[in-house]
């Protein structure tokens, strides 16, 4: 994927620039992140087309919201003036929504219970992003995301949701110390708004299903080296 190629790209750059002069990496700045967020959507699958109605019974709604801890990425920068740095942030790995689990009777209360589990996984979540320097040794960040939403159900039904691309933007404010050797420690803290997706079912073109209203908040403390 195109994320993931960029992402590589920047390791290999930094790879080689690992073997230039101090002359060569001057305003360049490498690092790891930790971090803790939460996030919030909601979701709607709705039938349409034949035998479908307009009562609630053709639409289910769902909100959901979660928190995920140790969030790991690495991030790389270049300081472009005194004031602006310009960079990009990978999450080292997927984060993973919890399984949501609905049980339901087929046609009547002898039918066994037929279950329906879905859960998402959101891959190669990649950030642009600036860091514009404040007093005090704080920044303020704005931000645009990549991320791939994979879609793990198990439906009763048989309906598969294919995999969707979204896009975000994010704003943060941040405090940095650094050492003299350019060793430096952030704590940030940022909001991100994501935008809806949609997926029509690969088995029965009849059920859709929206994932609206995604946001995201996060604290992060970031270990780098500046040179």
């Amino acid at each position: 994927m195109l994320k993931t190629k960029i992402a590589i790209l920047a390791i290999s750059f930094v790879s080689f620039l690992g073997i230039q002069s101090a002359s060569a990496v001057e305003g360049l700045s490498i690092g790891a992140a930790f971090s803790t967020a939460a996030f919030m959507g909601s979701g709607k699958e709705t039938k349409t087309g034949s035998g479908a109605s307009t009562s609630k019974k053709d639409i289910t709604e769902e909100d959901g919201a979660f928190k995920e801890d140790g969030i790991t990425s690495i991030f790389i920068e270049y300081a472009v003036s005194d004031l602006v740095s310009l960079g990009v942030e990978r999450f080292a790995d997927d984060v993973s929504t919890p399984e949501n689990l609905n049980a339901q009777k087929a046609t009547g209360e002898s039918e066994p219970l037929k279950n329906n589990t879905v859960k998402a996984t959101f891959a190669d979540h990649t950030t642009f992003y600036a860091n514009i320097n404040m007093p005090f040794n704080t920044y303020f960040k704005l931000g645009y995301h990549m991320v791939d939403v994979e879609t793990k159900e198990s439906l009763a039904t048989g309906s598969k949701y294919g995999d969707v691309d979204t896009t975000g933007i994010s704003v943060g404010l941040g405090y940095q110390y650094t050492a003299d050797n350019g060793i430096f420690i952030r704590a940030e803290v940022s909001a991100s708004e994501y935008d809806d997706v949609n997926a029509t079912s690969t088995v029965d073109t009849s059920k859709a299903v929206e994932v609206t209203d995604m946001y995201g908040a996060a604290g992060s403390i970031k270990l780098g080296k500046s040179f």
